[in-house]
């Protein structure tokens, strides 16, 4: 019986897959034992690539190649469908595929392009917008605007320029707007920025920040009280040492759905890395199970 062919779209401007090129990557795929159809696209094709293979309803499985913004952007054709989704790690951070126990090295992921374990994660849902790390309000988005005048004019690869907006940003950010939401007892709480994530975040000194499930069907919630520079140092202190739900000045909880207003029609979030804007109220829930991605044989026990 011949092997269902397996359809590789890869984002040719993702961090890796530009430094890696074309026939570097096809070399790479012969340790694929199946049929595959490789498509380097340019990333204003990806979506209505997908889009398209999925209308055609001839696909059971699809891998893509890029950072969590080029998945990110996958899923939106991709939720609630028995489609099995390939996250090839090709680009910068690769958060996601972490976060999945999956390897992060694109030479170990590749074998997994052979099997046929799948499992179901939980994806978040931010104004009919799907997300799988976190949306980000208030102050990150700051930090990702100057970061990119940064990388233009200074031609800097992206961590650094992330790190240095980020100090730029601390030093001049004053906010003020103030972000409200509403909790399940009626309370009405503000706060100049949030962090909400798809699942609960584990903080530590060496992988920094991850999740070691996407399945526990809840929106993980931080908000400090101000921006001062002293409530972020104790956030990051208690967070390097995983205690961030201790922080005093740091309102932390988990929810299955939220609403954030603020006096604005719109607002910039960054959402899965990209920066974008929302309309105003801001409306987020989790979708639980909603999307199905390979398993690594390791896990066989959370396989479907």
């Amino acid at each position: 019986m011949t092997a269902e062919q397996l359809v590789i779209l890869v984002n040719r401007k993702a961090g890796t897959a530009r430094k890696m090129g074309h026939t570097h990557l096809l070399e790479s795929l012969k340790v694929v034992n199946r049929p595959i159809q490789l498509q380097w696209l340019h990333p204003s094709e990806l979506s209505l690539c997908i889009q398209k293979l999925v209308n055609d309803g001839n696909i059971n499985e699809l891998a893509v190649g890029g950072g969590d913004g080029t998945i990110s952007r996958t899923i939106q054709h991709l939720v609630d469908t028995n489609i099995v989704l390939f996250p090839l790690p090709l680009g910068t951070m690769n958060h996601f595929v972490k976060d999945l126990n999956l390897p992060a090295d694109l030479d170990n992921f590749l074998p997994l392009l052979n099997s046929h374990l799948s499992r179901r994660v939980d994806v978040g849902c931010v104004n009919n917008q799907f997300f799988l790390n976190n949306v980000s309000l208030g102050m990150y988005p700051r930090v990702v605007r100057y970061r990119s005048v940064v990388r233009f004019s200074q031609r800097f690869p992206k961590l650094i320029a992330t790190a240095y907006a980020l100090i730029k940003v601390l030093l001049r950010h004053q906010s003020r707007r103030a972000f409200t939401w509403c909790t399940n007892k009626g309370d009405d709480i503000k706060s100049p920025m949030f962090l909400v994530a798809n699942n609960y975040y584990k903080f530590d000194m060496t992988s920094l920040v991850h999740r070691k499930r996407l399945d526990e069907g809840h929106l993980m919630i931080i908000a400090p009280a101000d921006t001062k520079l002293s409530t972020l140092l104790e956030a990051i202190l208690y967070a390097w040492t995983d205690r961030i739900e201790y922080a005093r000045r740091l309102d932390v909880r988990a929810v299955k759905d939220i609403v954030i207003n603020i006096d604005s029609d719109t607002t910039h979030a960054v959402i899965d890395g990209e920066l974008t804007r929302l309309d105003v109220p801001i409306k987020l829930h989790m979708k639980k199970a909603a999307l199905r991605v390979v398993n690594s044989q390791d896990a066989s026990a959370l396989s479907i």
